[in-house]
């Protein structure tokens, strides 16, 4: 009878140790499909065995900014797509875009949406010799976004460049499910002469946005998908909402 007892006890031990090796296991495996996570933050995530069902809330995983193009015209000046049409009319000399193309890697296995927040200062001077700043903002909602590589996209047309200035400044802003921010990061030129208390989050500083040498103007920076480029490496973006 001890002797059945000891191997009983052997046997529950062995089970126990095997179970808190499958939960740490399993939690493992959680951190790996979630990523770091950021406090308060959440996303949908979809259960990859039941696509039908509705994606589960969690901590959203960290998605990682790799870089901001650089606001030089060598950098991020591109020509109009050229297409091939039936169209006889002769095109007009091609003009020039600002597109703002951010790399970034996510390490959930499926998002559901992911919002980018762009915002893009630019500086010109008025007529009557007086700095003026221009703001322009728009906001990407990409759906599906799967763990690895992918690429944001704002543009902007030429014609605005040309009026109201070059970029001084750009911040990229991404926000949960929740519209909790994610990760966020900004590039600031000096030539923006923006206080040192305001550089880390201008775009929603009202020392800066609200300040009399700024003006708001809408329409000029857009999604992608409705410049010229929509068709440009379609592939290399994902599905916009």
């Amino acid at each position: 009878m001890k002797r059945v007892t000891i191997c009983l006890a052997a046997g529950l031990c062995v089970l126990l140790a095997g179970l808190t090796a499958d939960r740490a296991q399993a939690q493992a495996l959680r951190r790996t499909a979630t990523g770091s996570l950021t406090p308060g933050a959440t996303v949908g995530v979809r259960n990859p065995s039941d696509p039908g069902a509705a994606p589960t809330v969690v901590a959203g995983p960290v998605v990682h900014l790799r870089h901001l193009p650089k606001l030089a015209r060598a950098s991020m000046m591109q020509r109009t797509p050229e297409y091939t049409t039936t169209a006889s009319r002769t095109a007009r000399k091609p003009r020039e875009w600002a597109v703002f193309d951010v790399p970034y890697d996510t390490t959930a296995e499926w998002i559901d949406d992911l919002v980018f927040n762009f915002s893009v200062l630019t500086m010109h001077r008025t007529p009557e010799g007086k700095t003026e700043y221009g703001f322009f903002h728009t906001t990407v909602r990409y759906a599906d976004v799967a763990r690895g590589e992918h690429m944001a996209c704002a543009v902007m047309s030429g014609v605005a460049l040309q009026r109201w200035g070059e970029p001084v400044a750009l911040a990229v802003e991404v926000a949960g499910v929740d519209g909790t921010t994610l990760v966020s990061d900004t590039t600031v030129m000096q030539a923006a002469s923006l206080p040192a208390d305001t550089q880390k989050d201008w775009w929603k500083n009202p020392k800066v946005t609200d300040n009399a040498s700024v003006v708001k103007r809408d329409g000029y920076l857009v999604e992608r998908s409705k410049s010229p480029f929509a068709f440009v490496n379609v592939d290399d973006y994902e599905a916009v909402k």
